[in-house]
């Protein structure tokens, strides 16, 4: 049986309709290109949709708020990984970008006094500054202005329920190296493939953490399918070991596995980390990073003290039987972390619920911090003009070099505002400058390659060979790694990509579910290849990335970033690329505040239960906005943040 193949025109193709995907449509029409964009869900249908939508946007609590102090806040949560160019625009760029949000729809909350948006009471998420904006309908709120970006803009046309395959490329001898010349789609619903052909292509499909199913609380979808996309096509990738896991995530039942139920500072003043002997592995724990946190609990678990289902316990008991701040330790979880408190109620006991017993938690795949290694527009960078991908764009998970090690708080949703704009924007402006048709002959090596899938026998399930990949993939390259580990999931991969040969796929063409599988399970191979290929290259634990066989490598070492280029074997080569260190005096003060915070705590914690227990509610109350006389311990710097938001 042969598929039909369709023809069509655009200057800009945009992979995903998500926060970056829609900024980047919506900025690149704004610009005169004609724009196609692709998605495997409906519209607005996204992490998006699904977050706390949260917002962080600069200046909006404090006069002080610099574009300096945010480029820095951002450089020094991230390990002094992140590109400084790049952080620099994202404070430049980010009170524009919110508004993008509320042209849109978007309606946060309004200080009369500052006469604008108005931030959360506190500083959030490592955040050195209150700049952080909630939404009454959480994500929906931010979902809606994406719909509206993608559906209501001129010269947008989109495709729901289509799975962009490969981008395709030419020799370029105009502007040296290789040029994009457009892609293959497939449209499930139509029941056939779609040559697009265009000379700029923006990748914002979103993350991978799907890899990691069931131990995840993003959609379905992030199948990493943006990475891999940009690995074939020979661009660089950049900090790939990076991913981020929330520690403090629900381990069953299996309908609730892998949602999350807390960040660090819902441990609050007197919450612990125990292990199944109720011992504690970890204190202070509102004072942590999601890193460390999620470290603690699987180093436990390796040592034979983890839980039934592979974790530990966050017990917040003592802040909930305190007599004086107890309440208002109850009403603190239930404001800050509302849907996760309420995850929390519906699948565990009632017991837990009230807070009368510790919670069982388990960290969980939530966000890639690398990508495309891309300069400040979102374009591939180029080392030299024979590795130049002119055409090529990425915005939003896809795009590396914004967070480095680590993510803060509400960053995400700003991310793909800012990056979703300049990206469609320079998209838009390279392809009506360089707008050279090519022949049809150009995109038939990869239509055939995908046209001949359809109908092909073998008796191999790519839904099976799926499950296999995703158990190997938690248990070796997720929240901790070593060089055995990333020798079995590398034999792993080696194994289910010789099955790939053998895997069955009917003829039919519309909705062809296990043409899907094949496609996401190939994409997933080729990230995990990426994270394990990256994490062998970065021998010790900085941020997201934790090696047990390594050293924790030093705040004061020269940082730099992995990169990764995959070669025609499908293997990929790594390298390391010096990164710009934090000024001396701004890192030792940073250091020297840490360690302040904690001495402080510890010693809050071992005061008489009556003593402590009123300085407590003292801090609750003004978390709260409630009048009370001066604090010991300014609230801003305790943990930085009531909660990091869940997806923003």
């Amino acid at each position: 049986m042969s598929i039909e193949a369709a023809w069509w025109d655009y200057d800009v193709i945009v992979v995903g309709s998500g926060g970056a995907g829609s900024a980047a449509a919506q900025a690149a029409s704004e610009r005169g290109a004609r724009v196609l964009v692709v998605s495997k869900d409906p519209i607005g249908c996204s992490d998006t949709k699904i977050s706390e939508g949260k917002v962080t946007v600069r200046a909006t609590g404090e006069d002080s708020d610099t574009e300096q102090a945010l480029s820095d806040n951002l450089r020094m949560g991230g390990g002094s990984i992140p590109d400084k160019a790049i952080t620099q625009v994202f404070a430049r760029d980010n009170r524009a970008a919110y508004d993008w949000y509320r042209q849109r729809g978007a309606r946060p909350k309004v200080d009369a006094k500052r006469g604008g948006p108005r931030p959360v009471s506190i500083a959030m998420g490592g955040h050195t500054k209150r700049r952080t904006i909630g939404h009454a309908n959480s994500g929906v709120a931010l979902s809606h202005a994406t719909w509206t970006a993608v559906v209501q803009t001129p010269r947008v046309d989109y495709m729901e329920d289509a799975w962009f395959l490969d981008v395709v490329i030419t020799e370029a001898t105009d502007v040296g190296g290789q040029r994009v010349v457009g892609g293959i789609v497939y449209d499930a619903s139509g029941g056939r493939l779609v040559v697009a052909r265009a000379p700029a292509v923006v990748i914002a499909a979103g993350g991978l953490s799907t890899l990691f199913f069931p131990k995840t609380d993003t959609m379905r979808g992030n199948t990493g399918d943006a990475y891999a996309v940009m690995a074939r096509a020979g661009a660089d990738l950049i900090d790939m070991e990076q991913l981020q896991f929330l520690p403090f995530c629900l381990t069953s039942p299996p309908s609730y596995e892998g949602l999350l139920c807390g960040e660090p500072s819902v441990a609050s003043f007197m919450g612990d980390l125990l292990d199944k002997n109720g011992k504690v592995i970890l204190d202070c724990v509102m004072l942590r990073t999601r890193a460390e946190c999620a470290a603690a609990i699987m180093l436990a678990v390796e040592d034979g003290r983890g839980t039934t289902n592979g974790g530990a316990y966050l017990d917040l008991t003592k802040n909930a039987q305190a007599p004086l701040s107890g309440d208002h330790f109850k009403r603190y979880l239930q404001q800050v972390m509302p849907s996760a408190y309420r995850n929390v109620r519906q699948a565990m006991s009632k017991a837990a619920g009230q807070l009368k017993e510790p919670w069982e938690v388990r960290p969980a795949a939530h966000y890639m911090m690398g990508g495309l290694r891309a300069d400040p527009d979102g374009g591939a960078f180029a080392e030299e003009s024979r590795d130049a991908i002119a055409g090529l764009y990425a915005a939003g998970q896809a795009m590396g070099g914004v967070f480095g090690a680590n993510r803060l708080g509400s960053t995400a949703l700003a991310e793909c505002a800012i990056f979703g704009i300049r990206s469609g924007h320079s998209a838009a402006a390279h392809a009506l400058a360089h707008n050279n048709k090519v022949a049809d002959a150009a995109f038939q090596p990869a239509l055939a390659a995908a046209a001949k899938l359809f109908g092909r026998d073998g008796n191999q399930s790519a839904a099976v060979l799926k499950v296999e990949l995703q158990d190997a993939a938690w248990a070796n390259i997720g929240p901790v790694r070593s060089v055995q580990r990333l020798d079995r999931f590398e034999a792993v991969c080696t194994r289910i990509e010789a099955a790939l040969a053998n895997v069955g796929i009917p003829a039919y063409s519309s909705w062809n579910q296990a043409f899907i599988e094949y496609i996401e399970l190939a994409n997933m191979l080729v990230c995990g290849r990426a994270i394990a290929a990256a994490a062998r290259e970065r021998d010790g634990s900085v941020g997201g990335h934790v090696r047990s066989d390594g050293p924790q490598i030093s705040v004061f070492a020269k940082p730099y970033s992995t990169v990764i280029r995959r070669g025609e074997d499908g293997m990929f080569m790594a390298r390391r690329i010096g990164r710009e260190g934090l000024p001396f005096g701004r890192l030792g003060a940073y250091l020297v505040g840490d360690f302040w915070r904690k001495a402080k705590l510890r010693v809050l914690r071992r005061l008489p239960a009556p003593i402590s227990d009123r300085r407590i509610r003292k801090h609750y109350e003004a978390v709260m906005n409630k009048t009370v006389g001066p604090l010991e311990i300014e609230p801003g710097s305790l943990a930085g943040a009531p909660a990091e938001s869940v997806q923003g």
